[in-house]
């Protein structure tokens, strides 16, 4: 079986061995995170990342409401450019809105 040899480490070699197989994988886990994000995407990771249908995603590439690139009869987003466009949709807090109205209204003469 395959768990069988441990039982015929002792203990210094168990530690070894224990020792080996965590740094393997710490490493492995290490290249993965120091991997870069895919920067250009499809429209399928692009609809993953936005969590809408991908039918809704060709409508906004069609009313131009969404930053994308077309290569032959495919689309392409950049993620940055897609997380800059989630970004403009934030919606102000109330607070936010009467500062504004406030320094509107006293900046007009």
């Amino acid at each position: 079986m395959a768990l069988s040899f441990l039982t015929n480490l002792d203990e210094e070699e168990f530690k070894k061995f224990l020792k080996e197989a965590l740094r393997e994988i710490v490493s492995e886990n290490l290249s993965l995170l120091t991997q870069p994000a895919v920067e250009i995407m499809d429209i399928k990771q692009a609809s993953e990342l936005l969590h809408l249908k991908i039918t809704t995603l060709y409508e906004k590439t069609s009313e131009k409401t969404i930053p994308h690139f077309k290569k032959g009869n495919k689309l392409y987003f950049n993620r940055s450019e897609l997380e800059a466009w989630i970004r403009q949709g934030k919606v102000k807090t109330a607070e936010q809105t009467q500062s504004e109205a406030i320094t509107y209204l006293l900046n007009k003469k």
